[in-house]
């Protein structure tokens, strides 16, 4: 049971008005605007204070018992990202989150920063409350996982600056597309080998085209392994690849690296020592207008979350190859 010392949200007195928040700091002397507040329904709420211009772009995760929201401040123009608990039981669980969140938020380096580790914690413990396991990935997650890993390793960091290549990594964030670069968006899909040859489409954003100049489906061949094939990888193996790239070219970016991998649901304590996989072919795949695809604005206002396979057969016409794929990399730096 939590002790009286150590509730945060004990010593806050009630909000003066209904539509005010009563808050104290975190901690003076973290560099960023972080404070334990009450609503006037006596809700505890972790809030960071920040300027809009560095509000996190990505979709807010949704926690049973717990409301995460997004607002602008009209008195002095502030964003205020916030997370209230919702069911009060569970108040000795949400201040384990709140602390995860404060401790991932204390080291960034830029309040931008800041604002993404807080939302890449939130979304962290989202999948870990969904799954009800032991934390480990599902043999699915691992390989989508690995293929956005590989897409990173060697479609991104080959093509544009290490610390651009890790930002754009957005696919942990839960944002519409895995890897955004300025108006060049890429998709990373995984299937099991030739003998599948269709790649599932979570929802109907995933291909949709609309504000972006270009975007680039990626599949990979991610087969499991059913002997010791001395190819044959881990998530692991491959996150520590990636890893050791990072530390190599450019460790100022290892912190954000780390929290995109947590925010997946992978942590380097668990062992996938009995899950192998093999990589296969990579094909690669312009999305326009006249792929073959569902986007929102196919159908009527209420319809949403639409999965459906994709035939990789009829988009054959639609491949380019890895070059033609690193020049848009650039032309989306470089904002072409």
């Amino acid at each position: 049971m939590m002790t009286e010392g150590a509730d945060p949200w004990k010593p806050l007195p009630p909000p003066g008005k209904p539509t005010t928040l009563s808050s104290r700091l975190v901690d003076p002397e973290i560099a960023w605007r972080l404070y334990w507040a009450l609503d006037t329904d006596q809700n505890c709420l972790l809030v960071l204070r920040h300027d809009p211009a560095n509000r996190p772009a990505n979709r807010l995760p949704k926690l049973r018992g717990l409301e995460i929201k997004l607002q602008v401040q009209d008195a002095d123009n502030s964003a205020i990202l916030m997370l209230r608990l919702i069911d009060k039981e569970q108040r000795e669980i949400f201040l384990r989150l709140c602390e995860d969140i404060i401790e991932a938020t204390r080291i960034a380096g830029t309040e931008k920063e800041a604002s993404e580790r807080f939302l890449a914690r939130t979304w962290r413990w989202h999948r870990l409350l969904r799954s009800g396991r032991d934390g480990r990935l599902s043999d699915e997650e691992q390989r989508g996982l690995i293929g956005e890993l590989h897409t990173l390793r060697h479609i991104l960091m080959p093509s544009v600056r290490m610390q651009t290549a890790i930002r754009s990594w957005t696919g942990p964030l839960n944002a519409p597309k895995d890897f955004e670069i300025g108006k060049v968006c890429i998709e990373s899909k995984t299937r099991r080998g030739a003998a599948t040859p269709f790649v599932n489409i979570s929802n109907e954003f995933q291909l949709d085209t609309k504000g972006i100049n270009t975007l680039v489906l990626r599949v990979l061949e991610v087969t499991s392994a059913v002997t010791d094939d001395e190819n044959a990888i881990t998530v692991t193996s491959m996150a520590r690849e990636v890893f050791n790239e990072v530390q190599k070219r450019d460790s100022s970016v290892i912190e954000i690296f780390e929290e995109r991998l947590l925010a997946a649901g992978f942590n380097w304590a668990d062992d996938y020592r009995d899950q192998k996989w093999l990589l296969g072919t990579e094909y690669l795949y312009i999305v326009g207008d006249k792929f073959p695809k569902i986007t929102p604005d196919m159908y009527p206002v209420g319809i949403s979350r639409v999965r459906y396979s994709l035939s990789l057969q009829e988009c054959l016409q639609y491949r380019t190859d890895k070059e033609k794929v690193k020049q848009l990399l650039g032309g989306g730096v470089n904002g072409n």
